[in-house]
């Protein structure tokens, strides 16, 4: 999957990037009550691009939050807006929002997170993913799942699969939704 995202041509990735993005929105838009807040990442070069999609979501009204990585695996989140400083994080090779920390109150609160959507590499058709391997959003996602709270996932459509094409492991949490060029596909339980 990693050698087939990095073969990927700049113009397709952008183009599958667009696409997601306008599903995403689509899915937001349909949701009532109204998405006032999201949890979001952002991408790595590979990755489907998040960084049109959260301007995009900035200008729509949509509170934005990025994860941070934490020390033993946590994850704690940051209101995102356009020209806010990130840094590279200590424990991952990603870039950090810098600012105000939130928990798991944010994914809790009445008026909070609505939808968090996570990287894969691969989600299967029963919504287990295949991540980059660094185990933040296994630990995280249990202690959201009290939560009224979707989470979904945006890959490339090859990156869809049939269930059972990777080893599953008891840490392993199903996304309720996976997010392709091609649509916005529910996983039923």
């Amino acid at each position: 999957m990693r050698e087939a995202r990095k073969n990927l041509p700049d113009t397709v990735r952008t183009e599958r990037a667009g696409q997601i993005s306008t599903h995403v929105r689509e899915y937001l838009a349909a949701l009532t009550p109204v998405v006032r807040s999201v949890a979001l990442y952002n991408s790595q070069p590979d990755e489907p691009d998040t960084e049109t999609l959260m301007r995009q979501l900035f200008d729509d009204g949509i509170n934005i939050y990025l994860p941070v990585c934490e020390p033993e695996y946590q994850l704690s989140w940051v209101r995102w807006e356009p020209g806010i400083e990130l840094e590279r994080s200590p424990r991952a090779p990603v870039m950090e929002p810098v600012g105000q920390r939130f928990g798991v109150e944010l994914f809790e609160a009445e008026d909070g997170i609505s939808t968090l959507f996570i990287p894969a590499l691969s989600i299967d058709s029963n919504g287990y993913r295949l991540g980059q391997g660094g185990g933040y959003y296994d630990r995280f996602l249990p202690r959201i799942a009290h939560t009224p709270v979707q989470v979904a996932a945006m890959v490339f459509d090859e990156e869809f699969v049939p269930a059972g094409s990777y080893e599953l492991n008891e840490y392993d949490t199903a996304v309720d939704l996976v997010i392709t060029p091609a649509g916005v596909h529910h996983i039923i339980d």
